[in-house]
């Protein structure tokens, strides 16, 4: 019982960082990006990479799939 709870709630933790990841990866993909690769957002001052919108597309698949089978295990028992 304990486990199935444990599961489950790893499941959701996993879902809600594929949730996170997308919404970021979302945001980030469509910036102006400079021949560097880089965006400078004077707003907040903060430097964000090209790059960093690819892994932030693969720790959502990953985190999603992670959550798929997390819950089929609980589901299972």
């Amino acid at each position: 019982m304990i486990r199935r709870g444990l599961l489950a709630l790893a499941a959701l933790a996993a879902l809600g960082g594929a949730l996170l990841c997308g919404l970021i990866w979302n945001a980030r993909r469509s910036l102006p990006f400079n021949g560097e690769g880089r965006h400078f957002d004077p707003d907040t001052a903060i430097v964000v990479q090209q790059q960093s919108t690819a892994v932030y597309a693969i720790l959502a698949v990953t985190l999603g799939l992670a959550a798929v089978g997390l819950g089929l295990m609980a589901r299972r028992g």
